[in-house]
């Protein structure tokens, strides 16, 4: 027996344009779209509301483990996916880490098998983290693209995970050959070493230090030095959370000689500046904002601002990666590269993304949906099946009230973290439900999904002319 729901009296908004129509979906897919639509199954009045694709978070830590501290981000694919269908995420790519010694694929199945499977809430892919480049792994390249793994992270720092220059460009020659996709966080190791080492000789410990220590021309330096490696090797390439005026410029350029590079950035680099480093005022307290790169200042909050705003980055992920104050940032107290790095925001990207673009006037909803729901799925394999409200796409959607107005409280949040960066500031652009395959998931912020109900997305080839 099919199940239906009908979304009546919203305004459909899509990357593409706006319009007043129902919504009927049937057995998890869209099937109708126009007025007056009936049905005999579940209605939601979205009348005076939004109705855009559901959110899709691409960079998430869900029960990722750092290994030098021996700790594990505090969510894991349970209450990671339960807040982020509260903020209105109905896809999420979360990693799959590759150790030393470890093959791609053991990665892979040891996460879905272990940590995924039969605890998400919503669908989910995985980023395979490339971290030990020998010919057998290259040769796993292949396989993976076509099982529906085409994304491949590369750290060009972090000493248990970087990769060199010569596996940068082993990986993209590879990738590039068979419809993957590099995804490189970009800052210069040898540089961040040296300042980390100049700090402690110092004793220069708190957490203001990591800042220092990682300034904007380390991600600027490194993210030019993937951009023209990815050119040598005729390779498509996503720059993961930038958040420098020069990043971004590097990444402005290169699309403008016509080479496939897109880029990301994430609602810490939007809303916060480095005054939260600033030990006068919030001493150890800092320690909650710790996150590489580090958060920036007002002068290169702005420069993200204007490249959304202008295309210039394309879309914005939570890069959520939580740590509770309490028990595991406090490791870092009497050394800054002991804390542990990442901020939470899985459930508050889609409020803070709408709140300070569109409500703020400086772009459409239009252009809202495309960076954080339509653009990703693009990148990343899932387009038109997620990302839209065509006709046959999974029924993910959210309906939101442009007028209701939220004040960040990290006590009704959903994570399991024990604090918000975010919190007291003022939203709007909660979902008032989110839907995902059919399915109300969260209604007003309470959750309604049952565990496991997740399903694993395989993801297609990315074809680069095809990128946007």
């Amino acid at each position: 027996m099919s199940s239906e729901l009908l979304i009546r009296g919203g305004t459909l908004v899509t990357a593409a344009d706006s319009k007043q129509a129902d919504v009927l979906v049937r057995d998890g897919k869209i099937v109708e779209t126009g007025a007056g639509l009936q049905t005999a199954g579940q209605v939601l009045d979205a009348s005076g509301q939004l109705v855009m694709p559901g959110g899709i978070d691409t960079h998430v830590h869900l029960g990722h483990p750092v290994d030098r501290l021996r700790i594990t981000t505090a969510d894991d694919f349970y209450t990671g996916t339960v807040a982020a269908a509260c903020g209105g995420v109905t896809t999420i790519i979360d990693f799959a880490l590759q150790r030393r010694g470890e093959s791609l694929t053991q990665a892979r199945d040891n996460r879905i098998q272990q940590d995924a499977d039969d605890h998400a809430v919503i669908d989910y892919g995985l980023h395979i983290i490339v971290t030990d480049v020998r010919d057998d792994v290259l040769d796993e390249i292949p396989a993976l693209i076509g099982e529906g793994f085409p994304s491949f992270k590369l750290l060009m720092t972090y000493s248990d995970k970087k990769v060199d220059d010569t596996a940068l460009l082993r990986v993209m020659e590879r990738t590039a050959q068979h419809g993957g996709l590099a995804y490189i966080h970009c800052e210069n190791d040898a540089a961040v070493t040296y300042l980390i080492e100049r700090c402690l000789s110092r004793g220069e410990t708190g957490p203001v230090f990591h800042a220092r220590s990682r300034p904007p021309q380390v991600e600027a330096e490194a993210a030019n030095r993937a951009i023209m490696l990815a050119e040598l090797m005729g390779a498509p390439l996503c720059i993961a959370h930038v958040t420098c005026a020069g990043a971004a410029a590097h990444v402005a350029t290169a699309r403008m000689r016509g080479q496939p590079v897109v880029s990301e950035t994430c609602p810490q680099y939007l809303t916060l500046t480095d005054d939260v480093y600033d030990p006068a005022s919030h001493g150890f307290e800092s320690a909650k904002y710790v996150c590489s790169p580090p958060i920036r200042a007002p002068e290169h909050r702005e420069a993200l601002w204007e490249a959304l705003t202008h295309g210039e980055i394309q879309q914005v992920a939570s890069d959520h990666s939580p740590f509770r104050y309490g028990d595991q940032k406090m490791q870092g107290r009497d050394d800054f590269t002991r804390i542990p790095n990442g901020v939470p925001g899985i459930e508050t990207r889609l409020p803070l993304v709408f709140t300070g673009g569109v409500h703020n006037g400086r772009f459409s909803a239009n252009r809202f949906v495309e960076l954080v729901s339509t653009n990703p799925a693009k990148i990343f394999g899932m387009y038109p099946r997620k990302g839209s409200l065509e006709i046959g796409a999974d029924a993910d959607m959210i309906v939101l009230d442009p007028a209701r107005e939220v004040e960040i409280d990290h006590a009704k949040l959903h994570s399991a973290m024990d604090y918000s960066p975010y919190q007291g500031i003022r939203v709007r652009g909660f979902p008032t439900w989110t839907i995902s395959r059919g399915e109300v998931i969260a209604e007003r912020g309470r959750p309604k999904a049952e565990r496991g109900r997740g399903q694993l997305v395989k993801r297609s080839p990315v074809e680069p002319q095809l990128l946007p």
